[in-house]
């Protein structure tokens, strides 16, 4: 980390800061068919390849509906995901994401596409018609797509009792609203949620959302930042090639709940519409190995925001579950949990990005409000180098004791979100420091 020579400066546009703050990319997330689409739509629309996965996650468990899960700590998991992007507004290209995935839906199903996804949830009474008991097709899919997450938590908040049916929506319980003229039941919905919100939103609402009652432990956050600079003249992506081999999982995916199901059960969907469920079985292989190997990978509730991962180990089999949807594979194996473990990894590294809240059990041994105005500084002065005396008395104002920064600037070390070198002087060498260099991207050649 310390450096005795000088460093070349470097003669390029300033990436924008969210490309210094967004954690490193786990490439073992990009397994099978979901790691082809995000490499290949994020090179094509320069859409963050984590934002492009987790997108897509979340629409093919929703598409492939609730019939194929895993049993796992005595509860049903289908790859039912609640997913929130969090990114600057101009910058972090968090719709560009969702569209390319959208029109790869389109055209693989596209009458899940136009019926099934509804864009801005007005209330939960609106989110229970939609799946309610009674429907003449009997689907109770809901993709819910929610571009302003901000406006979604003022409602919770206000109303009290969405955030309350969208805890029971990810558990998969039965949704009811009672009204004066009628009441309706929802005992087989299948929704999922993609939302989108800015770091400073989420912080700013982040009290309201923590007082839902436990949603926020259902919530995979994803940070993003732009993956490359695209023209945005472009045709678009011809994405013939990958729908096709979603068209392919998706018809799979119903084909294998047949074979599963029993008379009854079929004679139940055709005259009444329920759907039949069908086990996605886990491998010995990942049972044998879960509590030493998966589980002391995942971090466990702490002190500060504690309900961030206290579902760490239901997400990670969910997200399993979509990897081997997506793979066509009879069952959850150890291929599909090293990659879900490591898009898990990603959405918990994204929340310490936001909160300042590390992802192992100890509380931050830096002031996150220190940590992010030095970010911020260095940011407007990369890529010159800083005095530490300069971080201290410019930013911080000398507010701050001397511990406290020297926390503060060892913690983003540790984070690789700064690096230092020491200039001889006649004296002490001097102390600078910059922010490191963004992170290179090596999904595309």
């Amino acid at each position: 980390m310390t450096e005795s020579t000088a460093v070349p400066e470097i003669d390029a546009p300033v990436p924008p800061l969210a490309a210094f703050l967004r954690p490193e990319f786990p490439v073992a997330a990009l397994h099978g068919l979901a790691g082809d689409v995000a490499t290949s739509l994020a090179e094509a629309t320069g859409a963050d390849p984590a934002a492009v996965l987790m997108t897509f996650l979340a629409l093919l468990g929703n598409a492939a509906g609730q019939q194929p899960h895993a049993w796992f700590g005595g509860a049903q998991h289908p790859a039912r995901l609640f997913v929130v992007m969090v990114g600057d507004a101009a910058s972090g290209r968090k719709g560009t994401a969702l569209g390319a995935v959208e029109r790869l839906f389109t055209e693989a199903d596209p009458e899940w596409a136009d019926t099934r996804v509804l864009h801005g949830l007005q209330s939960a009474e609106a989110m229970i018609d939609r799946v309610a008991d009674g429907h003449l097709d009997g689907d109770s899919r809901l993709m819910v797509v929610e571009t302003e997450f901000a406006r979604l938590v003022a409602t919770m908040a206000r109303t009290g009792t969405l955030s309350a049916q969208l805890r029971n929506a990810w558990d998969g319980r039965t949704l009811q609203r009672t009204g004066v003229r009628h009441s309706q039941r929802a005992s087989h919905a299948h929704i999922s949620l993609l939302a989108m919100i800015t770091p400073e939103e989420l912080l700013r609402h982040h009290n309201r959302l923590s007082q839902g009652g436990g949603l926020e432990s259902r919530i995979l956050y994803v940070y993003t930042a732009p993956a490359s600079d695209v023209s945005p003249f472009g045709a678009g992506t011809d994405v013939t090639g990958l729908a096709e081999r979603v068209r392919a999982v998706l018809d799979a995916s119903r084909e294998a709940v047949m074979l599963r199901t029993d008379p009854i059960s079929r004679h139940l969907l055709a005259v009444r519409g329920i759907q039949p469920r069908a086990e996605l079985s886990v491998s010995a292989e990942v049972t044998g190995d879960w509590v030493r190997s998966v589980k002391p990978r995942l971090a466990l509730p702490g002190d500060s925001l504690p309900s961030l991962h206290s579902r760490a180990e239901s997400q990670v089999i969910r997200l399993a579950a979509a990897y081997a949807l997506a793979d066509q594979a009879d069952e959850i194996g150890a291929a599909q949990v090293e990659a879900a473990v490591a898009a898990w990894a990603y959405c918990a590294r994204s929340a310490e990005v936001v909160f300042g809240v590390p992802v192992a059990q100890l509380p931050p041994r830096a002031d996150p409000r220190s940590a992010a105005k030095i970010v911020r500084f260095l940011h407007d002065r990369y890529p010159a180098w800083v005095p530490r005396d300069e971080i201290g008395s410019g930013v911080l104002h000398g507010n701050v004791p001397a511990a406290g920064l020297t926390a503060a600037l060892e913690d983003l070390a540790v984070k690789r979100l700064v690096e230092q070198r020491q200039v001889p002087t006649q004296g002490r060498p001097r102390d600078e420091y910059r922010l490191s260099r963004p992170p290179q991207l090596t999904l595309f050649p």
